[in-house]
Formats: C-alpha cells, structure tokens, sequence
C-alpha cells in the first residue's frame, strides 16, 4: 500500500509540473534599429566619443529577440538578447536590463528617452552608450 502510495504522489508530482515559460517579448520600445551617437564616462577605450548621423554602427533588436550588430553598415555579430525589469531594494524603483546572448552576468541598464537609447552597464569601467532610434535597413549580411 505505501508503494502504491508513494508512486501515486510521484506520478501527480510529475503530471503538474510545468515547462518553463518563454521569456517575455522584449518592450516595444526597444525593437527597431538604433544608430550609435554617443560613447561616454568608461575607463576602458575607447574615449568619450560623438558619432556623426550616417555613421553606420548599428544595432537592431528585432522583435523575436533577436540582435544583429554592424561595424560602418558590415555586419559585425549577430545572436539573442532579452530583458528583466529589477526591483532595486534600496530605493523601491525598478530599472529595465538588457542581456546579450546567454550571458546573465553582465547586462546594460535601458532607458528610453525621445528616441534615445542609453545603455549603461553595471561596470564603471565600461563605457555608456547612446543610440538614436534609426528608420530598419537590411544589410546583405
């Protein structure tokens, strides 16, 4: 009887397990293509810099969760990003991070502003970085 018992309760715990769901879609306000403007307040090169309109380094976040970056409109590197939005215990305010590929370890804190990105990092030493919203050009990758 406890045999029966036991596989019973092994079985319901199986059953209502449930598969993780998948992360949720990334804002909409993220999605697009965002032309690099301003690099800024990082210890590590390159120094603070201003980028021209037309200058071609590109990032676009697609709304699969997907990213592809370009180097002067040639393809640089491609993968997956997702975000989390994170409670900051001190302050009670919640801030929107941006991770690249699989790496959790280190993410960009997002903000959005009149068709600005502002990517900051956790790190000091790593520079921010500002993005002008850009209308989507495909590239021949």
């Amino acid at each position: 009887m406890k045999a029966f018992i036991l596989v019973a309760i092994a079985v319901v715990c199986l059953v209502s397990c449930k598969k993780k769901s998948n992360p949720a879609p990334p804002s909409s306000g993220l999605v697009g293509s965002w032309e690099i403007r301003r690099v800024y307040n990082g210890n590590i090169v390159p120094a603070d810099s201003t980028y021209k309109p037309g200058n071609g380094d590109i990032l676009r976040l697609n709304p699969d969760s997907t990213y592809i970056k370009y180097s002067q409109n040639k393809f640089s590197s491609s993968g997956v990003f997702h975000t989390r939005v994170n409670l900051m215990s001190m302050t009670q305010m919640t801030n929107e991070r941006l991770y690249f590929d699989s790496d959790t370890s280190f993410s960009y804190q997002v903000t959005l502003n009149a068709g600005m990105l502002t990517l900051k990092p956790l790190f000091p030493d790593i520079p921010t970085t500002d993005y002008q919203k850009i209308p989507t050009i495909n590239f021949e990758e």
